[in-house]
């Protein structure tokens, strides 16, 4: 009986212990899928670090190519016959981005005498082993030469505003009114100082306008602004609040004390004598000339305008128009130049410069561009609007004086902003102001008023060159063989 019941007694032992042993292999084979896991997310972590960190040799390649090419342009501003850094240019040298050099030429476009190619080559290495690059990248860039018109700001009785990083260099400046200066604004750089008249004839003195301004002083400026050069400005005494703002440079004479400047009228214009060259008329619509319609006919969105050309209404070359100008043209309405629009200056008008001219009121913007052609020869556009108020209709007079004339002078009637390219380009604000924003490159900006308030900085002339030309990059291209 004893014995039976120990048998009874042992059997569900018996049992236990193969259960025992599953739960050991289980646990053997969790622990192992785990492991399994574990490595194969250390393997994956690692993997993602090293793509990350060959992802950032990549990116820090590209920005010293580009750095190179920056470098470049400025040292081609300042000699024409600049052909390039051919030994390596350190850009920097730390732990955390390892060592980063570019070496660049600079070369003739064979299509164009007057553009220069810029090849840049930047490196990357580690930081204890420069020998062999982690990273390279190459920029090729298309740089444009522009000639300086002689002077670079022209305004009338509304004066001249800066504000934002606005510099005006290389180039004399002529304001008929007075100039305002705020933000980091300057005139001029202490190894270029320039020559600035400043006429004072801002004020209206019995009904007559502009009258010169007796008792006050026609240049304002404030604290980290600055004007370089030879300073006429009529009842200026102060050289800025800090006492130094107005300074000589290396060659410049700061401000005269003085001295009178004579009224510094902006250039006239003769709009009937272009309205009667006029041989070929077209609507704003017409395929022909409005480059916004794609034609199927091979041009698509390529135009061609001819000489003495009249386009009636507003036009607008937006979009992926590239469109080549051959002589004058008049436009009865509004004129806009935005998107990325492309205006060339054929080669056949040699170096007289065509004359956009407009009726109504222009604007640019976007990325858009004007290239000169290979004689250095860009584009003049003279807006003839007048307004007496921001929502009146543009008027075009022959003449416009008197309290008329102040009132036009306030309001925008020609303005140029984004990241617009156009250098060697003057702007004419005929009767009012011309306003320039955002950041780029352009020639010449005349007009009762010229306001450079906005946040950008725009480039005038030859800035900072004693080259021949002004060099600025009107095609870029990147994705060159690169290597980890």
């Amino acid at each position: 009986m004893i014995s039976k019941l120990l048998s009874h007694l042992q059997q569900p032992r018996q049992a236990e212990e193969p259960e025992q042993g599953l739960v050991l292999i289980s646990v053997v084979l969790a622990l192992t899928a785990l492991m399994i896991v574990g490595f194969a997310l250390l393997s994956s972590t690692a993997s993602q670090s090293l793509l990350t960190s060959n992802d950032t040799y990549s990116a820090n390649a590209l920005y010293v190519a580009e750095a190179g090419v920056e470098q470049s342009l400025q040292q081609l501003n300042v000699s024409d016959s600049f052909s390039g850094y051919p030994t390596p240019q350190q850009f920097f040298n730390n732990q955390t981005q390892g060592v980063g050099t570019f070496t660049t030429t600079v070369t003739n476009d064979p299509s164009d005498s007057n553009a220069r190619i810029i090849t840049s080559t930047g490196k990357v290495y580690r930081y204890h082993n420069a020998s062999s690059p982690v990273s390279t990248k190459i920029v090729r860039v298309t740089a444009v030469g522009t000639s300086s018109q002689g002077y670079s700001v022209q305004s009338g009785p509304g004066g001249l505003i800066l504000g934002g990083s606005a510099a005006i260099t290389n180039s004399s400046v002529y304001v008929g009114g007075t100039i305002t200066m705020t933000g980091a604004a300057h005139i001029g750089t202490t190894s270029q100082p320039l020559t600035v008249d400043v006429g004072n004839y801002a004020c209206v003195n019995g009904g007559t306008y502009p009258a010169l301004c007796s008792g006050t002083q026609p240049i304002s400026l404030a604290w980290s602004t600055y004007i370089y050069g030879s300073v006429c400005a009529t009842g200026q005494t102060s050289v800025g609040p800090g006492g130094n703002e107005i300074q000589g440079g290396n060659g410049g004479s700061g401000l005269e004390p003085n001295c009178t400047a004579p009224p510094a009228s902006p250039p006239t214009y003769d709009r009937s004598a272009q309205i009667a060259a006029v041989t070929t008329t077209k609507a704003s619509n017409d395929s022909s000339v409005d480059c916004t319609q794609y034609l199927n006919n091979g041009q698509g969105f390529n135009r061609t305008w001819p000489a003495n050309l009249e386009i009636t209404g507003n036009i607008d070359i937006g979009s992926s128009c590239n469109l080549v100008i051959t002589g004058n043209v008049y436009i009865t309405g509004n004129l806009t130049i935005d998107g990325a629009a492309k205006i060339t200056v054929a080669n056949s008008v040699g170096t007289t410069r065509p004359v956009i001219l407009v009726d109504g009121t222009i604007n640019v913007g976007g990325s858009a561009q004007v290239v000169a052609n290979s004689s250095g020869t860009g584009l003049e556009l003279i807006s003839f609007c007048s307004k007496t108020s921001s929502r009146a209709n543009c008027t075009d007079p022959s003449t416009l004086t008197g309290t008329a004339l102040q009132a036009s002078s306030a309001i925008s009637t020609v303005t140029v902003g984004g990241a617009a390219k156009v250098p060697g380009v003057i702007f004419d604000a005929y009767w009012g102001k011309v306003t320039l924003g955002g950041s780029g490159n352009m020639g010449s900006a005349i007009g009762q008023t010229i306001d450079m308030s906005g946040a950008g900085t725009i480039t005038f002339g030859t800035t900072l060159s004693s080259g021949a030309r002004t060099w600025t990059i009107s095609s870029y291209q990147e994705g060159f063989p690169y290597q980890y």
